[in-house]
């Protein structure tokens, strides 16, 4: 029987090297954040890592985020996986630097290390355990002292100063200094594992700051029952006592839904607030966001007349997204019904963008698209407004136009 870590989970396999990189917002029309140069680079410099090692029991050549299957806790899979790993590899660009989930993983797997090398008698050295790379070239008046360890990899290759390490995978005419420093960065990574090989050990949690001010810059809402008046033919367990907390997946899913949608929010560099419809309508009028609706809200007495409020109320600028579970039989035929139902009542109401989505995979996948097209519709038809001082309330779509505006700041994309 395989032993679970403390919270119930399997056990992370151990790895060569964990790669760190900044998600980047999706383009117009695509349906996922993955960076598919990132993506590249991870297959090949784990095939240059599996050529200069021998096979070894329980151990994988490397670990990518994209590994996490939906579903999972994504926090607490990172925190395994960084506790699993010998080497640390991190892309660094502009947008590294200005990611809190990026710098977090960083963090994590610093703070094992530290705690493993001051152990008694501990050979091991942090800085042989982290090989950093220079992903994109960062501005020259950006200071970040990890870059001369980046810049260190490849000294002697002008291409990969200047344009750094993701142009050389992209660009055929870069192929061989390309091919170069993936084969030196494949034995920096096994070179210490020689030496030493580290015990897994536990990893911090990612703290990735969760701004339940009055401005944050992304706003995930949720418009479900509660546990105290679940749906007829609901499971009561799929709900709790705020909407919030939702679990349309039942036990295929660690966390609330809301989660999840925040997380990515979170991984694009967003400070990010989750709330109950009811409790969000005023962020909702000054910050871009997507709600979550369960069609079975429209079952409760009352609920189709209060949806059909919300959605006359819903600014352009957020994004719906209606929430079934297609493996649920019940679900998929009056669950289905009911979404229907509910992007009636929502195009009806000029909410064009509403989306359905019925599996967990399929809600992962799309969310960091509805997340990039809310920003997109905010930066079109919204006006972000300063934060509320001592005498101010927040403006309303009821309001009179304001006569003064504030540009939204948008995180880096790289």
């Amino acid at each position: 029987m395989t032993p679970l870590t403390a919270e119930g989970r399997a056990p992370t396999r151990q790895t060569y090297f964990f790669l760190s990189y900044a998600h980047s917002a999706p383009l117009l029309g695509a349906r996922t954040d993955t960076d598919v140069w990132v993506d590249r680079f991870f297959a090949d410099l784990s095939g240059e890592v599996s050529r200069l090692v021998s096979p070894r029991p329980g151990v994988e050549i490397g670990f990518i985020d994209q590994s996490i299957p939906p579903g999972a806790d994504v926090k607490a899979a990172l925190a395994d996986a960084l506790g699993a790993a010998q080497v640390f590899v991190p892309l660094y660009s502009p947008g590294y630097f200005s990611r809190s989930w990026a710098l977090g993983e960083q963090e994590s797997f610093l703070t094992r290390l530290l705690r493993v090398a001051g152990e008694p008698t501990s050979p091991v050295v942090p800085a042989d355990h982290v090989a950093p790379v220079l992903w994109i070239p960062v501005p020259s008046w950006e200071e970040h002292p990890e870059l001369d360890a980046a810049l260190d990899l490849g000294r002697d290759v002008p291409e990969y100063a200047e344009n750094g390490m993701r142009a050389l995978c992209m660009l055929g005419a870069y192929q061989q200094p390309y091919q170069i420093l993936l084969g030196r960065l494949a034995r920096r990574i096994v070179e210490p594992t020689q030496r030493i090989w580290l015990r897994p050990s536990r990893a911090p949690t990612l703290d990735v700051s969760r701004r339940i001010a009055a401005n944050p810059d992304f706003v995930v809402t949720v418009l479900a029952p509660t546990r105290d008046q679940p749906p007829e033919g609901r499971e009561a367990s799929w709900y709790a006592e705020r909407s919030r907390l939702w679990r349309p997946f039942g036990a295929r899913q660690e966390l609330p839904v809301a989660e999840y949608a925040a997380s990515t929010a979170e991984r694009l560099g967003l400070s990010v607030h989750t709330s109950d419809f009811a409790d969000s309508e005023d962020l909702l009028e000054i910050r871009p966001g997507v709600l979550l609706i369960d069609p079975w809200f429209t079952e409760l007495p009352g609920g189709t007349a209060a949806l059909r409020a919300a959605a006359r109320a819903l600014p352009p600028w957020v994004v719906p997204l209606v929430v079934t579970d297609a493996d649920d039989p019940r679900d998929a035929h009056r669950g289905a019904d009911l979404a229907r139902l509910v992007l009636g009542v929502l195009q009806d109401a000029g909410a064009t963008r509403a989306r359905w989505v019925g599996r967990m995979d399929e809600f992962a996948g799309l969310m960091p698209t509805v997340v990039t097209e809310a920003r997109r519709l905010y930066l079109k038809h919204g006006a972000v407004f300063p934060a509320p001082g001592p005498g101010t309330r927040p403006p309303s779509l009821r309001d009179p136009a304001p006569s003064s505006f504030e540009a939204p700041e948008m995180p880096d994309e790289h």
